[in-house]
């Protein structure tokens, strides 16, 4: 070092720079190798991480497809299906079955069919694939009560769609001798589009090609796997080469091959990304390196003085301001660095003080967004406590109505049994899950309503129902009419000591439009009380006042149906009054 040092500069620099043109050569194309095992790394890591996310998919639809089955399974219309063997009574079940099946494939649209089958041969299903049903059955162990994957169906003329069997034995859960004995099986038939549209949603880098794999069956290929067409020995082989990218010779050009298990589906995905595609914008990292060979020289000739004072110095003192802002200092995010020297170091220095502007303002952000959410969270925590805490009063009130109902009848007083009955039905109507229910189930609560005030009030109110069978299944939101009725016995035949009476109709009108009426012939609203109920009903202040239950109703119509349904008012003072109700058709 010694004897460097007492040679000339232009020595020195020339002895530098041929130094730095040996070095710079070996450290691009290292620089290039490390760079590619990076980027194949990253792509694989990536590919990982997309396909952890789409597994994690697979998990939860075949949870939900499991929480479909075990529900529907063990429904009680369903274990009365199972266990009934009188013919006439089975086809009315599968008829309420069936219902219960359109409501879970209204929300479930990948779900292809549903078919029941019972211990005798009968089944129902909504759309009668029970082939599939039983090619299902020889896939399931005759005692587990398991959720079995039966593997993957080609579309063909009979099943127009490719999709996946899943099945379940179902035993007998009711209190009776067969409790516990196998009763039949349920089977649902899936969309493969449910798993294959994940897949096509996920970003990925041209020309990769993915294969989703079932039962040794290749149930899916994107388009590039479809020009890349590995035959079924490859794909096999490839399975089992796991998550860690291994790099394939297939044709002219090299891949990284990855495979992913998807145990629910008993299958996997197989990606295969060109590493020419990975590494193409690397080639721009050679020209670069030619060109800093070049630049080298022309910078060996210039004084290191200039450069002392016009790159080292100002980066030197970057480099210093950066370390305390890596040591975690956020004081320093609100300060300034002044370099000085050449015209790219000034802008260095402007774009990075720009960069601290902007990275101190997104950690603002991301502090009141982070406030925020932890917010909400807890908000909605809050939300979640109160629904759970809302349903323990009326499940331990119906519960303690029963009991009242079995000491009624051991007493012998069917007044307090029929009144205690209809108060349990109502209660236990008011915390089902739906928000839509027949029109035959809700006149059947309004009718328990009615029962609790005729034992109230013994002999005072008449009660009558005109509807068309028709319009039994129609679906309404619940807890519509109940409210309307409530209003006519409260506000109107209270006040009767007797000969009180609501009528209920239910009609269907010309325009394909049902109409609810509500009537009664009590003391009827004065004029001027009705015009302010009617532009009450009509206005979206949400003020309590004397007929919230009608108020309600009507803002929950309009805010399902739209502006042109909801209730319409009519009353005669001492006559009584008509509450029409106006709902779209919606069957069930």
């Amino acid at each position: 070092m010694r004897v460097f040092s007492k040679l000339s500069i232009r020595t020195q620099v020339l002895a530098i720079g041929a130094i730095l043109l040996a070095v710079i050569p070996l450290v691009s194309i290292m620089a290039f190798r490390q760079s590619s095992e990076v980027i194949v790394n990253q792509n694989t890591q990536y590919n990982m991480e997309l396909v952890s996310n789409l597994k994690q998919r697979v998990s939860d639809n075949y949870a939900k497809i499991s929480g479909i089955m075990i529900n529907l399974g063990y429904d009680t219309t369903v274990q009365d299906f199972l266990a009934e063997n009188d013919n006439l009574r089975i086809y009315e079940l599968s008829k309420k079955v069936q219902s219960l099946m359109g409501v879970i494939k209204s929300t479930n649209p990948d779900i292809v069919d549903i078919i029941i089958v019972n211990a005798s041969g009968k089944h129902t299903s909504l759309y009668g694939k029970i082939g599939l049903a039983h090619e299902m059955l020889g896939k399931l162990n005759e005692h587990e009560g398991n959720i079995r994957y039966g593997g993957f169906k080609k579309a063909d003329h009979l099943l127009v769609r490719d999709t996946f069997l899943f099945g379940m034995n179902l035993f007998a859960s009711r209190d009776t001798h067969r409790y516990g004995e196998k009763i039949g099986f349920i089977t649902i038939v899936l969309d493969s589009k449910s798993i294959q549209s994940e897949i096509e949603k996920f970003p990925r880098l041209s020309g990769t090609s993915f294969y989703l794999r079932t039962n040794d069956k290749l149930v899916y290929a994107n388009a590039d796997g479809l020009e890349l067409n590995l035959d079924a020995d490859r794909l096999t082989l490839y399975s089992g080469y796991g998550e860690s990218a291994v790099n394939e010779k297939i044709g002219r050009k090299t891949y990284a091959i990855q495979s992913f298990e998807l145990p629910e589906i008993k299958g996997n995905i197989v990606s295969a990304v060109p590493i020419g595609n990975l590494i193409k914008e690397l080639e721009g990292l050679k020209r670069t390196s030619y060109m800093m060979l070049f630049v080298t020289i022309l910078l060996v000739t210039i004084p290191y003085s200039v450069l002392m004072m016009n790159i080292l110095k100002p980066l030197g003192k970057l480099i210093s301001f950066m370390k305390r802002l890596k040591s975690g200092n956020l004081e320093v995010l609100h300060t300034k660095v002044e370099l000085e020297g050449y015209a790219e170091i000034e802008v260095i220095s402007t774009q990075f003080n720009t960069m601290l502007n902007r990275i101190n303002d997104l950690t603002e952000q991301l502090l009141e967004t982070t406030g925020e959410l932890y917010q909400a969270d807890i908000e909605r925590q809050r939300a979640e406590m109160s629904f759970l805490q809302s349903q323990i009063n009326p499940h331990f009130l119906s519960n303690t109505l029963d009991a009242i109902k079995g000491i009624a009848i051991v007493k012998g007083n069917q007044d307090i049994y029929e009144m205690t009955a209809a108060l349990s039905r109502m209660l236990r109507y008011s915390i089902k899950g739906a928000n839509e229910v027949r029109l035959e189930e809700e006149l059947k609560i309004v009718g328990s309503y009615i029962t609790i005030h005729q034992g109230r009030f013994p002999g005072r109110i008449q009660f009558e129902q005109y509807t068309s069978e028709d319009l039994h299944d129609v679906l309404i939101p619940k807890m519509i009419v109940q409210p309307l009725v409530e209003n006519a016995l409260t506000h109107g035949l209270e006040p009767h000591e007797s000969g009180g009476k609501v009528v209920i109709q239910a009609e269907l009108r010309e325009d394909r439009h049902m109409e609810i009426i509500v009537t009664d012939n009590g003391v009827g609203i004065e004029p001027e009380r009705l015009a302010q109920l009617r532009s009450t009903l009509l206005s979206k202040d949400h003020a309590a006042y004397q007929h919230i239950g009608m108020k309600n109703v009507n803002d929950r119509i309009r805010l399902h149906y739209g502006e042109g349904y909801g209730i319409e008012i009519n009353s005669w003072l001492g006559s009584g009054t008509i509450i029409r109700v106006r709902l779209p058709l919606s069957p069930p």
